[in-house]
């Protein structure tokens, strides 16, 4: 009856996101298949890179194709030194040449001392023709260290003089680059295939979801929304499936109800139609004055009124029906009513009839002066109407009716019990007073119920309620 709101500290919704996100299975799978595709994608790399390093080592580091290097580049540094006229003044412009070849190193000697060193810039250079910030470089090498002439090349300068060079060729090098390039162009490749296949399963089952929701927009509630799995995208397929249920079952019922209606309109129509007959009849009687006898006219007319008050509750009945479910009503506007003066005006001027009868009234009111209820006046004499009624046709006079009203939570509680009458004649009922009873009840926010036990009918009525300003 009353919702109950709890409120969590910061911390804890900072636990409840921690929590979810732990419980998330579709992120969890995700980043399975990225770590799983990644691990795959970076060892494959990985060992491209390897195998690929030891073949461009084994291809391209030896002496025969460090030789074949070395012609080619002595050839095209014979061609730099004659076009550029570079004699041992100018060594330094090397240089450039050196520059453009980062993949070469050479040292170039002229009477056993160094004159030029790729890894180093000559600018300026004495008399002799060496590098005067270079005495270190100078005394470094002796003759010694250049009696084996086989790995020197011959240089011819511009000036005249000849030089041997001393040069190693990594240009194998360049090769590693292109190793890791397409190393890390095939992982990405390998990670993405890898990561699509694995997701496939996740986004055909989403497509597949995707057609079986075309398929019910084309009205055909038949087909079954799949379910597989236990994630989230299951989890959606599954609250589809019982939406797909729940219209199913809500057509169902507004099939039944409209068969419930019809059925409801051809019996009433039956059911008017036999007094209105017979009053029809009472009536033309009377028109036609063969009837002299007051006494026997007072009969008739007796009868004509019975027959219409007959046909005033049935039309009652019908129109209480269709007042009620034929308004696209969710609720209806309220009003402020003292809650004990609704119990006191029950007890003491609608139950009166019923005392006047021969039935015992018995009422516990507990309710406070100050307390107010939120009700439609109108809609809720119709619900006392409906109770009144019922306890003057099936109430069993020789035992009390108990009234008891208390207060609950934030409702007025009000419960009305009667014993039911021994050997009935429980004609068959459409039951349209109590089901237009508990609509009502439901426009106001409120609840009807029924219950019999053993013999004994309980009708309980939940009303909001207000606190009032107690004096």
């Amino acid at each position: 009856m009353q919702s109950i709101c709890i409120t969590y500290g910061e911390g804890d919704i900072e636990l409840s996101k921690i929590t979810y996100a732990l419980k998330n299975r579709l992120m969890w799978y995700l980043l399975g298949a990225i770590m799983f595709t990644a691990a795959i994608a970076f060892g494959c790399g990985f060992l491209m890179i390897q195998l690929g390093s030891r073949g461009v080592e084994k291809l391209f580091n030896s002496k025969e194709m460090n030789k074949n290097f070395q012609y080619r580049y002595m050839e095209d540094l014979q061609d730099y030194v004659t076009t550029n006229r570079i004699g041992v003044a100018n060594i330094g412009e090397l240089v450039k040449w050196a520059d453009d070849n980062p993949y070469e190193y050479i040292s170039i000697y002229q009477n056993n001392r160094v004159i030029f060193n790729s890894d180093y810039a000559y600018y300026e250079a004495d008399d002799n023709g060496v590098d005067e910030g270079d005495t270190s470089l100078q005394d470094s090498y002796t003759s010694n260290e250049l009696i084996d002439s086989d790995n020197l090349y011959k240089l011819v300068l511009t000036d005249g003089s000849t030089a041997s060079v001393d040069m190693f060729c990594y240009d194998y090098w360049k090769y590693y680059n292109y190793i890791w390039i397409v190393s890390i162009g095939l992982a990405i490749v390998l990670f993405v295939i890898l990561l699509s296949k694995l997701l496939s399963r996740k986004f055909s089952y989403i497509n597949q979801i995707e057609q079986e929701l075309q398929i019910l927009e084309g009205g055909n509630l038949e087909y079954p929304i799949t379910i597989k799995g236990e994630d989230e995208i299951s989890n959606l397929a599954r609250g589809i499936e019982q939406m797909r249920l729940s219209i199913i079952e809500n057509q169902e019922k507004e099939k039944k109800m409209l068969q419930a209606n019809k059925d409801l309109v051809t019996a009433m129509s039956h059911d008017l139609r036999t007094p209105l007959t017979t009053l029809t009849g009472y009536l033309e009687i009377l028109n036609m004055e063969r009837e002299k006898d007051p006494e026997q006219q007072k009969r008739f007319l007796e009868l004509s009124l019975a027959k219409t008050k007959e046909i005033k509750d049935l039309s009652d009945e019908l129109f209480e029906y269709f007042l009620i479910y034929g308004e696209d009503r969710k609720e209806v506007e309220v009003e402020s009513v003292s809650a004990y003066g609704l119990v006191m005006d029950l007890v003491e001027n609608q139950f009166l009839n019923l005392e006047e009868d021969g039935y015992e009234i018995v009422a516990h009111n507990h309710i406070d002066e100050g307390d107010i209820c939120l009700i439609h006046v109108r809609y809720m004499q119709r619900v006392l109407n409906n109770i009144l009624s019922n306890l003057n046709k099936y109430a069993d006079k020789n035992q009390p009716i108990e009234i008891i009203a208390s207060k609950e939570q934030n409702y007025l509680v009000l419960r009305i019990r009667n014993k039911v009458k021994e050997n009935l004649d429980r004609h068959e009922s459409t039951n349209i007073g109590l089901i237009t009873c508990e609509r009502i009840m439901k426009l106001q926010h409120g609840e009807f119920k029924k219950y019999e036990v053993e013999g004994e009918f309980t009708v309980k009525l939940v009303i909001p309620l207000m606190k009032g300003k107690e004096e």
